[in-house]
């Protein structure tokens, strides 16, 4: 059976929403850029961040983020916000850029919380789902269910087709973007790699051994089996800096964007954030729960962010991949790859070079920090 049958089969005989210790301190899933630990990041549900916590520097495009309504965390912390519900079923017609921003509005402003997401188990006791407070991906996968689910109510079984090959559980879910996430996502109809088809693109083949595994200093975060670390190669389609700027106004609203980390040897992952485009009064947006300024759930122009990560020093960024969701059931027909430009042809030459700092002075990073 396949995952999404797994996962529906699962919902037929029992929603898995597992409850647990919502306060739970848990480092197992790392952060956006770990400069702070260990100079490393690692992108896995519930673990996957914004940058440091650093003052927003004066003069970024930051947009204006709307006051979010009052949310009685008593009663919907483990279940979907009643006035997102209402707020999702009056847009149920709409494109999937505008229910993307109806169904986290709600969220701005709500807390950044590194691991946000669990199982309710010893491995990781935080509950499977919550709309008190989110990590990068968390919010990601929780929004996209709520936008893209037939009815809102139905978004746990979307949001744990994204997450879990199977019931809910640690050992089913999907920690590893490159090697996991994305993949099953493509395989399963989730989502389509549209990078090439916004600009020139570039191919990353990241590989990852039993003996990355064994080197890499977080490897103990994870309370996985070797057995169970994915081995193997994977490619990612992205656009350099340089590209990603110019192709940032063609960002489809409702798209997911992916910050790629120049590849190191020794670390098994590459994508550092993940965030959501919507549509704005003046230009997209990117919607994120980030570790960046006060650590929350805010709005950034796009146009910003594509030219902010330039800044990163500790680790730095590669380059930025743009997948879109795809519609489900009947709405399964209302966006079409067909509706993108032809795919561009691939980018030549050597990468672009950026000096950290060049185009944001006031954003550079102080010694074991970053932007982000």
């Amino acid at each position: 059976m396949t995952g999404l049958g797994r996962v529906a089969l699962g919902l037929a005989s029992g929603m898995w929403l597992v409850l647990g210790r919502a306060d739970a301190t848990d480092y197992r899933s790392g952060g956006e850029d770990a400069a702070d630990l260990a100079s490393e990041a690692t992108v896995s549900v519930g673990g996957l961040g914004g940058a440091p916590s650093v003052p927003e520097p004066a003069g970024t495009a930051v947009a204006e983020v709307p006051p979010a309504p009052v949310l009685d965390l008593r009663t919907e912390q483990w279940t979907i916000p009643s006035q997102v519900v209402a707020a999702v079923r009056a847009v149920r017609e709409r494109p999937l850029g505008e229910r993307v921003a109806v169904a986290s509005q709600s969220f701005l402003g709500l807390p950044y919380v590194l691991d946000a997401a669990g199982e309710g188990t010893v491995e990781d006791p935080d509950p499977v789902g919550r709309y008190d407070a989110f990590d990068c991906l968390t919010f990601v996968e929780e929004t996209l269910a709520i936008a893209m689910a037939g009815d809102p109510l139905d978004a746990p079984m979307l949001r744990n087709a994204f997450r879990y090959d199977g019931p809910a559980s640690y050992s089913h879910r999907r920690h590893f973007m490159e090697a996991e996430w994305i993949p099953d996502a493509v395989r399963n109809g989730l989502v389509t790699d549209i990078t090439a088809r916004l600009g020139p693109a570039r191919t990353l083949t990241k590989t990852v051994t039993a003996d990355t595994w064994k080197s890499w200093r977080r490897r103990s975060l994870f309370s996985l089996p070797a057995e169970a670390l994915p081995v193997g190669s994977w490619s990612l389609n992205y656009l350099d800096l340089a590209e990603a700027e110019l192709a940032a106004p063609r960002f489809p609203p409702g798209a997911i964007v992916l910050t790629l980390r120049q590849d190191r040897p020794h670390v098994p992952v590459v994508i550092t954030h993940v965030s959501l485009v919507i549509p704005g009064r003046d230009g997209l947006l990117m919607r994120h729960a980030t570790k960046m300024g006060s650590r929350k759930v805010r709005d950034d122009r796009l146009s910003w962010y594509v030219t902010h990560i330039r800044d990163y020093v500790n680790w730095r960024a590669l380059g930025i991949a743009v997948l879109l969701p795809r519609e489900q059931g009947p709405r399964r027909s209302a966006l079409s790859i067909t509706q993108l430009p032809p795919t561009f042809p691939p980018a030549e030459g050597p990468l672009p070079e950026f000096a950290a700092g060049a185009l944001h002075p006031a954003a550079s990073a102080p010694a074991g920090g970053e932007p982000g």
